[in-house]
């Protein structure tokens, strides 16, 4: 080789150069591995975190704009009364749009003395449950028109006897509505009534709600 060449001189010199600090790392090279470590650290970090969660789940702890996220409180219930013929006839609390059957089987379902078919007819057992609602189960050999708490009351000869009217007969009365039939009833299946006075003595009406209709009931 022709060193005394101008450029072979130059050539000489840089090589030489770059062999007199083997394992120098270059600024490139350096600056890739500071990166590298980074991502390493923090990718341990975000698995320590999930790995902190109970159950191994991520909680949201803030809304997307920073705001706490909404937690869901008490369940919404109505509250219905159940009567007739059903297993275990009284007040029930169930869920917000829970249906007519679901408050029937809350009472154990028909009992054996239902009228299937009329409870076919007056009942609409998808119908969605109001706030205060009476339902009463008709039962055989019960001449009835009641339903979920709607029905057409039948005109009786002479007083009406306690023990037997039915809801809406009940309805009919003054100052009665169809959540104070339904308690009616229930109390009667309890006991029946043996005075008219039983229905203030068991708390059901007011004395003067039943002064408006005494002459109109018996028993």
């Amino acid at each position: 080789m022709d060193t005394g060449a101008p450029w072979r001189a130059l050539e000489a010199s840089e090589n030489g150069a770059v062999g007199a600090a083997p394992g120098r790392p270059r600024p490139v090279a350096l600056l890739l591995a500071v990166a590298a470590a980074v991502l390493v650290v923090g990718s341990l970090a975000a698995v320590a975190l999930v790995e902190l969660q109970p159950g191994g789940e991520v909680q949201v702890v803030a809304g997307p704009n920073g705001s706490a996220p909404a937690v869901a409180g008490s369940q919404a219930l109505v509250v219905v009364q159940v009567a007739g013929a059903v297993a275990r006839p009284g007040v029930y609390s169930l869920p917000v749009g829970s249906r007519v059957a679901d408050a029937i089987r809350a009472a154990g379902g028909y009992s054996t003395d239902v009228d299937p078919r009329a409870a076919e007819t007056k009942l609409n057992l998808a119908a969605k449950l109001q706030d205060a609602q009476a339902i009463v189960v008709p039962r055989r050999g019960e001449a009835t028109s009641a339903s979920s708490g709607a029905g057409t009351a039948s005109v009786p000869d002479g007083p009406l006897n306690l023990n037997t009217a039915t809801s809406a007969q009940l309805d009919a009365l003054p100052g009665i509505g169809p959540a104070t039939a339904a308690k009616i009833i229930a109390s009667r299946e309890q006991r029946p009534f043996t005075s008219v006075n039983d229905l203030t003595t068991r708390k059901l009406v007011t004395a003067a709600t039943l002064a408006r209709f005494r002459d109109q009931v018996a028993v």
